[in-house]
């Protein structure tokens, strides 16, 4: 029986893109930075709860890394929305760690990050993205010492909660000259290289090209907005209107207090809109660090609620 759900879920904030068959890069991290994994039990609950639901949705699993304050997934949604899946992993998880610990409120910030990708262009890319995390993050040396991420499934015969076969064929059918050959991919990587952009879940809503995008786009008929991004000029014009700061003050060097704050709107919004720091640098006459200190003060509450507001604008 052929599954014909599709959401483009119109919200205070950048919406959903979910169809069957969506694949997604997720990231959840805990509130303020905080941590969610104590001990290893944790990280062990969160495992358990991700198999569980796995088996309930029906979803499929090709990555995952547990790190102290986050978590990145790879996921695959044959028969539920991402939304379904994360909302109760996120709730059951969240009841979980507030009774071990005592604690009442929000366990993660804000609402998780998902990227819709072009699997057949970016899997593997992004299975190596996430399993080098812990080495990205001076953890770990190599990948094979992290014993919280699927790396390890990929190279022993137990599989957990992923099914490895899927991404060793495409390296070889022979399941150990496979193994062998994942292992050499994910080792390739070096520490210069600039992979963090592109496969970050900051940011834009969708990893692939205008083909990919196009092919969404027909997929998901119920499209309310278009997934192209508004223009700067847009953005900067909306992001002006609201905070009664002009485009001038806002390009400006003053450090005052409301101006500043219109800046950390501005590159929220672009953010969220799909545009990488790099793309902003020209427009607004700064270098990475100060941009990239701007886009980490967007994540501030007050800053969100402006950012949400220009998006709907948009």
């Amino acid at each position: 029986m052929q599954i014909e759900w599709y959401y483009y879920i119109i919200m205070a904030r950048q919406p959903r893109i979910e169809f069957p068959g969506a694949f997604y890069h997720v990231m959840v991290r805990g509130n303020q930075k905080q941590a969610i994994f104590h001990d290893n039990r944790d990280r062990e609950k969160y495992l358990e709860l991700l198999g569980n639901y796995k088996n309930k949705h029906g979803f499929k699993i090709y990555a995952y890394t547990l790190m102290i304050n986050h978590v990145h997934l790879l996921l695959e949604t044959p028969s539920s929305p991402i939304s379904k899946i994360m909302q109760v992993m996120n709730l059951t998880y969240t009841q979980f760690f507030n009774r071990k610990y005592e604690k009442v409120g929000h366990l993660f910030q804000g609402r998780y990050k998902a990227k819709l990708c072009d699997k057949d262009e970016y899997l593997l890319g992004l299975l190596r993205y996430i399993h080098l995390n812990p080495v990205r993050a001076k953890i770990v040396k190599k990948p094979d010492e992290y014993k919280w991420s699927s790396h390890k499934d990929y190279l022993n015969n137990k599989g957990g909660i992923i099914e490895p076969d899927r991404v060793l064929r495409l390296f070889s059918e022979r399941r150990t000259h496979a193994q062998r050959q994942y292992r050499n991919f994910i080792n390739q990587w070096k520490s210069e290289d600039r992979d963090e952009e592109l496969y970050q879940t900051v940011g834009q809503q969708v990893l692939g090209d205008d083909r990919f995008i196009e092919k969404v786009e027909r997929v998901v008929t119920t499209f309310n907005k278009p997934l192209k991004k508004p223009s700067l000029e847009r953005i900067l014009s909306a992001v002006s209107e609201t905070t009664g700061i002009t485009r001038e003050e806002i390009i400006s060097r003053s450090r005052n207090n409301s101006i500043m704050f219109a800046r950390h709107i501005l590159v929220g919004v672009c953010r969220e809109a799909g545009y990488r720091l790099v793309d902003l640098q020209l427009e607004l006459r700064r270098d990475m660090s100060v941009l990239s200190r701007w886009a980490k003060a967007a994540e501030n509450r007050e800053e969100q609620r402006f950012v949400q507001k220009i998006l709907k604008k948009i």
